[in-house]
Protein backbone atom coordinates (compact mmCIF):
# COMPACT_ATOMS: atom_id res chain seq x y z
CA UNK A 1 0.00 0.00 0.00
CA UNK A 2 1.29 3.54 -0.72
CA UNK A 3 1.54 6.47 1.41
CA UNK A 4 -0.36 9.43 0.85
CA UNK A 5 3.10 11.05 1.16
CA UNK A 6 4.46 8.92 -1.70
CA UNK A 7 1.14 9.50 -4.00
CA UNK A 8 1.63 13.64 -3.53
CA UNK A 9 5.04 13.08 -4.85
CA UNK A 10 3.66 10.79 -7.73
CA UNK A 11 1.06 13.47 -8.79
CA UNK A 12 4.03 16.02 -9.37
CA UNK A 13 6.03 13.80 -11.53
CA UNK A 14 6.56 14.66 -14.74
CA UNK A 15 7.04 11.67 -17.76
CA UNK A 16 10.04 10.25 -17.68
CA UNK A 17 11.62 7.81 -19.55
CA UNK A 18 14.54 6.55 -16.93
CA UNK A 19 13.90 3.10 -16.15
CA UNK A 20 11.71 2.53 -12.68
CA UNK A 21 12.89 1.30 -9.77
CA UNK A 22 9.91 0.02 -7.63
CA UNK A 23 9.78 0.26 -4.23
CA UNK A 24 9.97 -3.26 -1.62
CA UNK A 25 9.28 -1.49 1.81
CA UNK A 26 6.03 0.76 1.69
CA UNK A 27 6.38 1.99 5.20
CA UNK A 28 8.93 4.97 4.19
CA UNK A 29 7.53 7.77 5.68
CA UNK A 30 8.87 10.79 4.05
CA UNK A 31 7.72 13.94 5.94
CA UNK A 32 8.73 12.58 9.01
CA UNK A 33 12.19 14.13 7.82
CA UNK A 34 10.80 17.60 7.89
CA UNK A 35 12.76 19.37 10.91
CA UNK A 36 10.79 21.85 13.27
CA UNK A 37 13.52 24.62 12.88
CA UNK A 38 13.79 28.28 14.98
CA UNK A 39 16.31 29.23 12.65
CA UNK A 40 17.14 29.12 8.89
CA UNK A 41 18.30 26.09 7.22
CA UNK A 42 21.85 26.02 5.79
CA UNK A 43 21.00 26.49 2.56
CA UNK A 44 18.49 29.33 3.38
CA UNK A 45 20.98 30.72 5.30
CA UNK A 46 24.00 30.64 2.99
CA UNK A 47 21.86 32.69 0.36
CA UNK A 48 20.92 35.32 2.57
CA UNK A 49 25.20 35.58 3.93
CA UNK A 50 26.19 35.54 0.06
CA UNK A 51 23.08 38.49 -0.40
CA UNK A 52 20.87 36.08 -2.98
CA UNK A 53 18.07 36.70 -0.63
CA UNK A 54 17.34 40.17 0.48
CA UNK A 55 14.11 42.12 1.83
CA UNK A 56 12.27 42.42 -1.42
CA UNK A 57 13.50 39.19 -3.79
CA UNK A 58 11.24 36.24 -3.75
CA UNK A 59 11.87 32.57 -3.64
CA UNK A 60 10.13 29.05 -3.62
CA UNK A 61 10.80 26.52 -1.53
CA UNK A 62 10.15 23.24 -3.34
CA UNK A 63 9.66 20.28 -0.50
CA UNK A 64 9.47 23.01 2.51
CA UNK A 65 8.50 20.89 4.67
CA UNK A 66 6.51 22.34 7.93
CA UNK A 67 7.63 25.69 6.57
CA UNK A 68 9.84 26.84 9.17
CA UNK A 69 12.21 28.60 6.11
CA UNK A 70 9.29 30.86 5.23
CA UNK A 71 7.49 31.81 8.02
CA UNK A 72 11.28 33.23 9.03
CA UNK A 73 12.07 34.64 5.29
CA UNK A 74 8.19 36.83 4.94
CA UNK A 75 8.88 38.32 8.45
CA UNK A 76 12.35 39.38 7.42
CA UNK A 77 10.54 41.11 4.10
CA UNK A 78 10.98 38.34 1.68
CA UNK A 79 8.25 37.02 -1.08
CA UNK A 80 8.56 33.20 0.45
CA UNK A 81 6.46 30.73 -0.71
CA UNK A 82 6.74 26.60 -0.74
CA UNK A 83 4.63 23.17 -1.75
CA UNK A 84 5.11 20.30 0.04
CA UNK A 85 3.63 16.66 -0.50
CA UNK A 86 2.52 16.29 3.26
CA UNK A 87 2.62 19.43 4.89
CA UNK A 88 1.23 21.98 1.75
CA UNK A 89 0.38 19.81 -0.81
CA UNK A 90 -2.56 21.86 -1.76
CA UNK A 91 -0.41 25.13 -2.63
CA UNK A 92 0.74 26.37 -6.22
CA UNK A 93 3.99 25.61 -7.77
CA UNK A 94 4.81 28.65 -9.14
CA UNK A 95 8.13 29.95 -10.91
CA UNK A 96 10.79 32.01 -8.66
CA UNK A 97 14.01 34.01 -9.40
CA UNK A 98 15.30 31.60 -6.56
CA UNK A 99 14.08 27.98 -5.99
CA UNK A 100 15.38 25.55 -3.01
CA UNK A 101 15.38 21.87 -3.18
CA UNK A 102 16.90 21.86 0.45
CA UNK A 103 17.37 18.04 1.58
CA UNK A 104 14.47 16.26 -0.41
CA UNK A 105 16.77 14.31 -2.97
CA UNK A 106 17.84 12.50 0.02
CA UNK A 107 14.59 11.07 1.36
CA UNK A 108 13.43 10.16 -1.98
CA UNK A 109 14.07 6.00 -2.41
CA UNK A 110 13.46 6.09 -5.87
CA UNK A 111 16.25 7.02 -7.79
CA UNK A 112 13.76 8.32 -11.06
CA UNK A 113 11.90 10.23 -8.58
CA UNK A 114 14.76 11.68 -7.42
CA UNK A 115 15.49 12.63 -11.07
CA UNK A 116 12.00 14.01 -11.97
CA UNK A 117 12.77 16.41 -8.37
CA UNK A 118 15.14 17.81 -9.38
CA UNK A 119 14.17 18.42 -12.79
CA UNK A 120 10.57 19.93 -11.55
CA UNK A 121 12.90 22.02 -9.44
CA UNK A 122 14.74 23.06 -12.42
CA UNK A 123 11.57 24.08 -14.06
CA UNK A 124 10.46 26.65 -11.73
CA UNK A 125 13.93 28.31 -11.55
CA UNK A 126 13.90 31.82 -13.17
CA UNK A 127 17.49 32.54 -12.27
CA UNK A 128 19.13 30.11 -9.13
CA UNK A 129 18.64 26.67 -7.70
CA UNK A 130 20.23 25.57 -4.33
CA UNK A 131 20.18 21.92 -4.22
CA UNK A 132 21.45 20.11 -1.20
CA UNK A 133 21.47 16.97 0.07
CA UNK A 134 23.37 15.16 3.23
CA UNK A 135 26.82 13.70 2.60
CA UNK A 136 28.28 10.44 3.40
CA UNK A 137 30.58 10.81 6.73
CA UNK A 138 28.63 13.71 7.87
CA UNK A 139 26.25 11.46 10.02
CA UNK A 140 27.29 7.46 11.45
CA UNK A 141 25.51 4.80 9.43
CA UNK A 142 26.52 1.62 11.32
CA UNK A 143 22.88 1.55 13.04
CA UNK A 144 21.08 2.14 9.91
CA UNK A 145 19.60 -1.05 7.65
CA UNK A 146 20.87 -0.55 4.01
CA UNK A 147 17.96 0.08 1.49
CA UNK A 148 18.04 0.31 -2.10
CA UNK A 149 21.56 2.48 -2.27
CA UNK A 150 20.68 4.19 1.09
CA UNK A 151 19.52 3.33 4.40
CA UNK A 152 16.31 2.58 6.17
CA UNK A 153 16.04 4.36 9.88
CA UNK A 154 14.54 3.32 13.24
CA UNK A 155 11.37 6.37 12.24
CA UNK A 156 11.03 4.71 8.78
CA UNK A 157 12.56 6.91 7.01
CA UNK A 158 14.74 6.70 3.93
CA UNK A 159 18.37 8.46 3.47
CA UNK A 160 20.65 8.35 0.62
CA UNK A 161 23.89 9.57 1.77
CA UNK A 162 26.18 11.23 -1.19
CA UNK A 163 29.86 12.22 -1.98
CA UNK A 164 30.03 14.92 -2.90
CA UNK A 165 31.53 14.16 -6.70
CA UNK A 166 28.51 12.08 -6.67
CA UNK A 167 26.06 15.12 -5.95
CA UNK A 168 27.62 17.21 -8.46
CA UNK A 169 27.69 14.96 -11.79
CA UNK A 170 23.74 13.84 -10.84
CA UNK A 171 23.19 17.68 -10.87
CA UNK A 172 25.46 18.05 -14.42
CA UNK A 173 23.67 15.05 -15.76
CA UNK A 174 20.04 15.82 -14.96
CA UNK A 175 20.18 19.52 -15.53
CA UNK A 176 22.62 19.79 -18.47
CA UNK A 177 24.87 22.27 -16.47
CA UNK A 178 27.38 22.24 -13.75
CA UNK A 179 26.36 23.51 -10.39
CA UNK A 180 28.66 25.66 -7.77
CA UNK A 181 29.87 23.87 -4.68
CA UNK A 182 28.95 26.45 -1.67
CA UNK A 183 29.41 24.09 1.16
CA UNK A 184 29.45 20.29 1.23
CA UNK A 185 26.48 18.89 0.11
CA UNK A 186 24.97 22.09 -1.25
CA UNK A 187 25.11 23.78 -4.62
CA UNK A 188 23.81 26.20 -6.68
CA UNK A 189 23.04 26.15 -10.30
CA UNK A 190 22.83 29.46 -12.43
CA UNK A 191 20.37 29.79 -15.35
CA UNK A 192 22.73 32.71 -16.78
CA UNK A 193 26.40 32.92 -16.42
CA UNK A 194 26.67 36.07 -15.21
CA UNK A 195 24.95 35.56 -12.49
CA UNK A 196 27.35 32.89 -11.25
CA UNK A 197 29.88 35.03 -12.04
CA UNK A 198 28.81 37.89 -9.74
CA UNK A 199 28.38 35.09 -7.17
CA UNK A 200 31.75 33.55 -7.53
CA UNK A 201 33.13 37.03 -7.31
CA UNK A 202 31.34 38.48 -4.30
CA UNK A 203 32.41 35.51 -2.27
CA UNK A 204 35.79 35.15 -3.19
CA UNK A 205 35.85 39.42 -2.59
CA UNK A 206 34.28 38.37 0.72
CA UNK A 207 32.98 41.71 0.98
CA UNK A 208 30.24 42.19 3.79
CA UNK A 209 26.75 43.52 2.16
CA UNK A 210 26.00 47.52 3.25
CA UNK A 211 23.30 47.65 5.82
CA UNK A 212 22.80 51.27 5.81
CA UNK A 213 20.08 50.91 3.20
CA UNK A 214 17.99 48.54 5.93
CA UNK A 215 18.06 51.19 8.48
CA UNK A 216 14.65 53.58 8.64
CA UNK A 217 15.73 57.11 7.77
CA UNK A 218 14.29 59.95 11.00
CA UNK A 219 12.33 62.96 9.83
CA UNK A 220 13.12 66.00 11.45
CA UNK A 221 10.48 67.32 13.46
CA UNK A 222 10.99 70.64 12.71
CA UNK A 223 12.56 72.30 9.78
CA UNK A 224 15.85 73.41 11.08
CA UNK A 225 16.73 77.43 10.00
CA UNK A 226 20.21 76.72 8.94
CA UNK A 227 20.55 75.46 5.48
CA UNK A 228 21.62 72.07 4.92
CA UNK A 229 24.66 70.68 3.40
CA UNK A 230 24.12 68.60 -0.39
CA UNK A 231 24.83 65.49 1.76
CA UNK A 232 22.22 65.68 4.35
CA UNK A 233 19.52 66.76 2.04
CA UNK A 234 20.06 63.71 0.33
CA UNK A 235 21.28 61.24 3.46
CA UNK A 236 19.73 58.06 2.01
CA UNK A 237 22.32 58.69 -1.47
CA UNK A 238 25.02 59.62 0.27
CA UNK A 239 24.95 56.52 2.53
CA UNK A 240 24.18 54.31 -0.86
CA UNK A 241 27.25 56.13 -2.96
CA UNK A 242 29.74 55.98 0.52
CA UNK A 243 29.00 52.52 0.75
CA UNK A 244 29.72 51.63 -3.20
CA UNK A 245 32.81 53.84 -2.82
CA UNK A 246 34.18 51.47 0.08
CA UNK A 247 33.02 48.16 -1.78
CA UNK A 248 34.17 48.85 -4.89
CA UNK A 249 36.76 51.65 -5.04
CA UNK A 250 35.13 53.08 -7.59
CA UNK A 251 32.33 56.13 -8.48
CA UNK A 252 29.03 54.09 -8.79
CA UNK A 253 27.50 54.09 -12.08
CA UNK A 254 23.64 54.71 -11.95
CA UNK A 255 22.17 51.28 -12.57
CA UNK A 256 24.03 50.53 -9.64
CA UNK A 257 22.40 52.67 -7.01
CA UNK A 258 19.28 51.57 -5.44
CA UNK A 259 16.22 52.94 -7.60
CA UNK A 260 14.89 54.90 -4.22
CA UNK A 261 18.76 56.77 -4.14
CA UNK A 262 18.16 57.70 -7.54
CA UNK A 263 14.47 59.11 -6.95
CA UNK A 264 16.01 61.15 -3.93
CA UNK A 265 18.39 63.12 -5.92
CA UNK A 266 16.26 63.88 -8.59
CA UNK A 267 13.73 65.27 -5.98
CA UNK A 268 16.34 67.26 -4.86
CA UNK A 269 17.65 68.45 -8.79
CA UNK A 270 21.48 66.83 -7.49
CA UNK A 271 23.21 64.56 -10.35
CA UNK A 272 24.98 61.03 -9.13
CA UNK A 273 28.40 62.86 -10.66
CA UNK A 274 27.64 65.54 -8.02
CA UNK A 275 26.75 64.07 -5.60
CA UNK A 276 29.31 61.45 -6.20
CA UNK A 277 31.80 64.50 -5.69
CA UNK A 278 30.55 65.56 -2.30
CA UNK A 279 30.96 61.94 -1.15
CA UNK A 280 34.64 62.03 -2.23
CA UNK A 281 35.55 65.81 -0.43
CA UNK A 282 34.58 64.01 2.82
CA UNK A 283 37.46 63.48 5.14
CA UNK A 284 39.25 60.10 4.64
CA UNK A 285 36.44 59.69 1.59
CA UNK A 286 39.84 59.27 -1.40
CA UNK A 287 41.79 57.26 1.31
CA UNK A 288 39.18 54.73 1.88
CA UNK A 289 38.49 54.99 -1.71
CA UNK A 290 41.99 53.84 -2.91
CA UNK A 291 41.93 51.41 -0.12
CA UNK A 292 39.14 49.52 -1.46
CA UNK A 293 40.85 50.04 -4.81
CA UNK A 294 43.38 48.03 -3.87
CA UNK A 295 41.40 45.16 -2.50
CA UNK A 296 38.80 44.99 -5.63
CA UNK A 297 41.76 44.57 -7.66
CA UNK A 298 43.68 41.72 -5.62
CA UNK A 299 39.78 40.15 -5.43
CA UNK A 300 39.65 40.07 -8.97
CA UNK A 301 43.24 38.92 -9.69
CA UNK A 302 42.06 36.25 -7.21
CA UNK A 303 38.68 35.33 -8.68
CA UNK A 304 39.85 35.34 -12.32
CA UNK A 305 43.21 33.01 -11.68
CA UNK A 306 40.30 30.68 -10.12
CA UNK A 307 38.43 30.99 -13.32
CA UNK A 308 41.56 30.50 -15.56
CA UNK A 309 42.25 27.35 -13.24
CA UNK A 310 39.06 25.54 -12.77
CA UNK A 311 37.81 26.47 -16.68
CA UNK A 312 34.62 27.96 -15.45
CA UNK A 313 32.29 27.98 -18.43
CA UNK A 314 31.00 31.79 -17.54
CA UNK A 315 34.09 33.02 -16.68
CA UNK A 316 34.11 34.45 -20.51
CA UNK A 317 30.72 36.33 -19.75
CA UNK A 318 31.52 38.85 -16.39
CA UNK A 319 28.86 40.79 -15.60
CA UNK A 320 28.31 45.07 -16.47
CA UNK A 321 29.41 45.57 -12.72
CA UNK A 322 32.32 43.19 -13.01
CA UNK A 323 33.67 44.87 -16.31
CA UNK A 324 33.30 48.54 -15.09
CA UNK A 325 35.83 47.33 -12.07
CA UNK A 326 37.89 45.66 -14.63
CA UNK A 327 38.20 48.76 -16.53
CA UNK A 328 39.19 50.82 -13.16
CA UNK A 329 41.40 48.74 -11.54
CA UNK A 330 42.90 47.53 -15.11
CA UNK A 331 42.20 49.33 -18.30
CA UNK A 332 41.68 46.02 -19.80
CA UNK A 333 40.71 42.55 -19.48
CA UNK A 334 44.18 41.89 -21.22
CA UNK A 335 45.85 43.47 -18.22
CA UNK A 336 43.75 41.98 -16.01
CA UNK A 337 44.81 38.14 -17.57
CA UNK A 338 48.08 38.97 -17.69
CA UNK A 339 48.69 39.58 -14.08
CA UNK A 340 46.33 36.64 -13.02
CA UNK A 341 48.87 34.38 -14.65
CA UNK A 342 51.57 35.46 -12.89
CA UNK A 343 48.87 34.32 -9.78
CA UNK A 344 48.72 30.70 -11.65
CA UNK A 345 52.59 30.21 -12.18
CA UNK A 346 53.09 31.42 -8.64
CA UNK A 347 50.62 28.55 -7.07
CA UNK A 348 52.92 26.33 -9.05
CA UNK A 349 55.78 27.76 -7.53
CA UNK A 350 55.90 26.06 -3.26
CA UNK A 351 59.13 28.36 -2.73
CA UNK A 352 56.76 31.25 -3.41
CA UNK A 353 53.77 29.44 -1.19
CA UNK A 354 56.03 28.71 1.16
CA UNK A 355 57.29 32.04 1.57
CA UNK A 356 53.64 33.52 1.72
CA UNK A 357 52.76 31.17 4.50
CA UNK A 358 55.75 32.48 6.68
CA UNK A 359 54.34 35.98 6.30
CA UNK A 360 51.25 35.42 6.88
CA UNK A 361 52.13 33.59 9.74
CA UNK A 362 54.49 36.21 11.10
CA UNK A 363 51.75 39.20 10.83
CA UNK A 364 49.74 37.29 12.95
CA UNK A 365 47.18 35.40 10.87
CA UNK A 366 48.21 31.92 11.89
CA UNK A 367 50.46 29.49 13.20
CA UNK A 368 53.44 27.67 11.20
CA UNK A 369 54.00 24.26 12.19
CA UNK A 370 57.25 22.24 11.96
CA UNK A 371 56.47 20.96 8.08
CA UNK A 372 55.92 24.82 7.40
CA UNK A 373 51.89 24.36 7.31
CA UNK A 374 49.91 27.08 8.06
CA UNK A 375 46.74 26.62 10.04
CA UNK A 376 44.59 29.46 11.00
CA UNK A 377 41.01 30.42 11.73
CA UNK A 378 38.48 30.53 8.46
CA UNK A 379 37.42 33.62 9.60
CA UNK A 380 41.19 34.95 9.19
CA UNK A 381 41.08 34.35 4.88
CA UNK A 382 40.36 37.27 3.49
CA UNK A 383 43.51 39.00 5.24
CA UNK A 384 45.53 36.36 3.56
CA UNK A 385 47.24 37.57 0.92
CA UNK A 386 45.92 37.19 -2.53
CA UNK A 387 48.18 34.15 -3.68
CA UNK A 388 46.87 32.46 -0.28
CA UNK A 389 43.16 33.04 -1.07
CA UNK A 390 43.64 31.82 -4.53
CA UNK A 391 44.96 28.53 -3.24
CA UNK A 392 42.35 28.24 -0.65
CA UNK A 393 39.77 29.30 -3.44
CA UNK A 394 40.59 25.77 -5.50
CA UNK A 395 39.66 24.17 -2.36
CA UNK A 396 36.68 25.95 -2.12
CA UNK A 397 35.47 25.25 -5.78
CA UNK A 398 35.53 21.65 -5.05
CA UNK A 399 34.52 21.10 -1.06
CA UNK A 400 32.77 24.61 -0.82
CA UNK A 401 32.56 26.14 2.53
CA UNK A 402 31.38 24.22 5.79
CA UNK A 403 29.04 26.07 8.13
CA UNK A 404 29.76 27.82 11.26
CA UNK A 405 33.38 28.59 12.55
CA UNK A 406 36.04 26.39 11.39
CA UNK A 407 40.08 26.00 11.30
CA UNK A 408 41.88 25.52 8.18
CA UNK A 409 45.12 24.44 7.36
CA UNK A 410 47.30 24.95 3.94
CA UNK A 411 49.95 22.57 3.19
CA UNK A 412 51.99 23.72 -0.05
CA UNK A 413 54.14 20.93 -0.24
CA UNK A 414 51.09 17.72 -0.50
CA UNK A 415 48.97 20.51 -2.48
CA UNK A 416 46.20 19.83 0.34
CA UNK A 417 44.06 21.56 2.29
CA UNK A 418 41.85 20.16 5.61
CA UNK A 419 39.40 22.07 7.54
CA UNK A 420 38.20 21.28 10.79
CA UNK A 421 34.84 22.55 11.75
CA UNK A 422 34.60 23.75 15.05
CA UNK A 423 31.84 22.11 17.15
CA UNK A 424 32.07 24.68 20.31
CA UNK A 425 33.76 27.73 19.16
CA UNK A 426 32.88 29.54 22.44
CA UNK A 427 34.23 27.11 24.94
CA UNK A 428 38.57 27.65 26.70
CA UNK A 429 38.94 24.09 24.56
CA UNK A 430 36.53 23.84 21.40
CA UNK A 431 36.30 20.70 19.93
CA UNK A 432 36.16 19.35 16.59
CA UNK A 433 34.92 15.69 15.05
CA UNK A 434 35.73 16.04 11.49
CA UNK A 435 37.54 16.90 8.94
CA UNK A 436 37.75 17.51 5.02
CA UNK A 437 40.88 17.28 3.19
CA UNK A 438 40.89 18.71 -0.10
CA UNK A 439 43.20 17.07 -2.46
CA UNK A 440 43.93 19.28 -4.90
CA UNK A 441 46.26 17.04 -7.06
CA UNK A 442 43.66 14.43 -7.56
CA UNK A 443 40.44 16.91 -7.35
CA UNK A 444 39.28 14.63 -4.44
CA UNK A 445 37.38 15.69 -1.60
CA UNK A 446 37.36 13.81 1.79
CA UNK A 447 35.15 13.28 4.53
CA UNK A 448 37.14 11.31 7.99
CA UNK A 449 36.24 11.74 11.48
CA UNK A 450 38.44 13.77 13.85
CA UNK A 451 38.21 13.92 17.24
CA UNK A 452 40.34 16.54 18.61
CA UNK A 453 40.40 19.53 21.19
CA UNK A 454 41.88 22.71 20.01
CA UNK A 455 44.62 23.72 22.82
CA UNK A 456 46.17 26.82 21.17
CA UNK A 457 42.70 28.94 20.87
CA UNK A 458 44.65 32.17 21.83
CA UNK A 459 46.93 32.06 19.00
CA UNK A 460 44.20 30.79 16.44
CA UNK A 461 41.08 33.12 17.37
CA UNK A 462 41.08 37.17 17.97
CA UNK A 463 40.33 37.27 21.53
CA UNK A 464 39.92 39.82 23.88
CA UNK A 465 40.92 38.05 26.98
CA UNK A 466 43.66 36.82 25.04
CA UNK A 467 46.28 36.59 27.83
CA UNK A 468 43.63 34.51 30.07
CA UNK A 469 43.21 31.98 27.45
CA UNK A 470 47.13 31.44 27.02
CA UNK A 471 47.48 30.97 31.05
CA UNK A 472 44.14 28.29 30.88
CA UNK A 473 46.19 27.20 28.31
CA UNK A 474 49.43 26.78 29.46
CA UNK A 475 47.51 24.67 32.82
CA UNK A 476 46.16 22.85 30.61
CA UNK A 477 49.08 21.57 28.55
CA UNK A 478 51.10 21.24 31.65
CA UNK A 479 48.76 18.75 33.31
CA UNK A 480 48.61 16.69 30.26
CA UNK A 481 52.51 17.05 29.31
CA UNK A 482 51.52 18.48 25.90
CA UNK A 483 54.89 19.87 23.97
CA UNK A 484 54.19 24.22 23.67
CA UNK A 485 54.03 23.72 20.10
CA UNK A 486 50.91 21.38 19.94
CA UNK A 487 47.73 22.31 18.62
CA UNK A 488 45.69 19.25 18.70
CA UNK A 489 45.23 17.22 21.83
CA UNK A 490 43.88 13.74 19.98
CA UNK A 491 40.65 12.18 21.58
CA UNK A 492 40.13 8.02 21.12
Amino acid sequence: MVSATRERWANHRRMSVMPQVSAKVDVIHRHRTAMVRHELSQPMAIMVRHGLLKPGGKVFDYGCGQGDDIRILTAAGIDAAGWDPHFRPDEPLSAAPIVNLGFVLNVIENPAERWDALKRAWTLTERILSVSTMIVGQVPVGGLKPHADGYLTSRGTFQKYFQQAELAAFISQTLSTGGTAVAPGIFLVFRQPEDEQDFLFNRRAARPLPTSTYRRLRETQRPRPIRLSLLQRVPQAAADIINFIGWRGRAPHPDEIQASSLEELAHHNVSLARATAACLEAPGAREAMQAASLRQREALLVHYALGLLNRTSSAARPSSAMIRDIRMHFRSQKEMAVEATKFLRALADDGVVAEALTKAAEHGYGILDRKGRLLFDGEQADNLPGLLRCYIGCAMVLSGEPEGRFLTRIDSTRRRVTMWPIVDPKAALPMVESRIEVDLRRQEVIFRPDRRRVVRKSDLFRMALRSKQRRLEAAYRAERSLPTEVVFESID
